[in-house]
């Protein structure tokens, strides 16, 4: 049966194990180990060599003993966000820390530990299921290098889950944006400033005026943000700025608003840059693509039995953040992301509630459990 203080005592040796991103072999060569002592073969994929990491993803499947069982995917990342190294933890009422030196690193370390006590509780109970996958992937915080260059012929579940978002347990997460980012140099010419600007082209002054001309910022609507969240730019005091340099993030829920807000984002800033005399060029960066899980898909609909027969209400929300489990969900795997009550994470601050951490493995064991029965 689940064990909450073994649970605990594993989340604590996971995240006490290096592993900043791109650099995670530690904690996938402790990973594997574990997956050996329960008697379930894991193997390391490439990723690692083709992301210039250290190791590849960790993956690892569950032969079942129910054929009818539709096959289950779990993910979770191995990389936390830095400072990641030498982590101690902190128990205090109920509630894990780290001592405030380092992140805690449950993001995402519970959903880690987490999947391998459900599936050793599952193992020491004998409990009837079908086949299960499990994924642990590398470089998630930098860019999901992991699932970008898995090999997606790897995935053989019907549908699958990730473990990575924070919120109360019972939240699941069915849809996610697709990511664009526009990489904008404007060239404008140098001039000394006080004896002839008027020789000059003032590429911040250009690039003002082009950021002024976008049809919004923020959040543009429900389903829709845009964000300029770098801008570099002159190359002193008294010099008529040659050149600025600024990023674009745009995200929608809708790809066909996105696309549309795309194209009208770089005509926007190219013709409010010429009109000023100056010259324009945007690297446009394709991102994660969108979650897109139906609400009454299986995915959804064994997520919400599960966390009903644990007590706990069920809410099915949209996120505007990026995942792996949007490239998951690319390359044709329902996938829904399931909140573990990680919280303030990627900083020095970040907690988890230890009821939280075990709830998640009940989540996680009580899906496997309902799926075995299902015809």
């Amino acid at each position: 049966m689940l064990n909450k203080e073994r649970l605990i005592e594993e989340f604590t040796e996971l995240v006490s194990v290096p592993c900043p991103s791109k650099d995670e072999r530690q904690e996938a060569e402790l990973i594997m180990r574990k997956l050996k002592e329960l008697g379930i073969e894991a193997e390391m994929d490439d990723a690692g060599e083709k992301a210039g990491g250290t190791c590849g993803n960790v993956w690892a499947y569950i032969k079942g003993n129910c054929p009818q069982a539709p096959v289950l995917f779990f993910e979770a990342h191995m990389d936390s966000v830095a400072p990641t190294t030498g982590t101690k933890v902190v128990r205090k009422d109920g509630v894990l820390y780290s001592d405030g030196t380092t992140t805690l690193g449950g993001d995402d370390k519970v959903g880690i530990a987490a999947a391998l006590e459900a599936v050793r509780a599952i193992k020491e109970d004998k409990l009837p299921h079908g086949d299960i996958q499990l994924c642990f992937t590398i470089g998630e915080e930098i860019g999901c290098l992991g699932v970008v260059h898995m090999d997606k012929a790897r995935i053989k579940a019907d549908f699958g889950y990730c473990l990575d978002i924070g919120g109360e347990l019972g939240e699941i997460v069915y849809a996610a944006p697709k990511l664009y980012e526009l990489f904008v140099k404007v060239t404008g010419k140098a001039a000394h400033a006080g004896i002839a600007p008027e020789k000059g082209i003032n590429a911040i002054m250009l690039a003002a005026e082009a950021l002024h001309r976008l049809p919004g910022y923020g959040r543009i609507d429900e389903e829709t943000t845009l964000n300029v969240g770098v801008f570099h730019a002159g190359v002193g005091n008294n010099v008529v700025a040659p050149q600025a340099d600024f990023v674009v993030d745009m995200r929608s829920l809708n790809v066909e608003k996105l696309e549309k807000l795309k194209d009208e984002v770089c005509r926007v800033i190219t013709t409010a840059v010429e009109e000023g005399g100056g010259k324009v060029a945007i690297d446009v960066k394709e991102g994660c693509p969108a979650v897109a899980v139906a609400r009454d898909h299986d995915c959804i609909k064994l997520a919400q039995e599960a966390a009903a027969n644990l007590g706990r209400e069920s809410v099915l929300k949209t996120t505007g953040g990026c995942s792996d489990g949007n490239y998951l969900c690319g390359y044709g795997l329902p996938c829904a992301l399931l909140a573990t009550g990680m919280s303030n994470v990627h900083t020095t601050e970040e907690y988890l509630k230890e009821d939280d951490l075990f709830g998640t493995a009940q989540w996680v064991y009580e899906i496997i459990r309902l799926a075995a029965e299902k015809k």
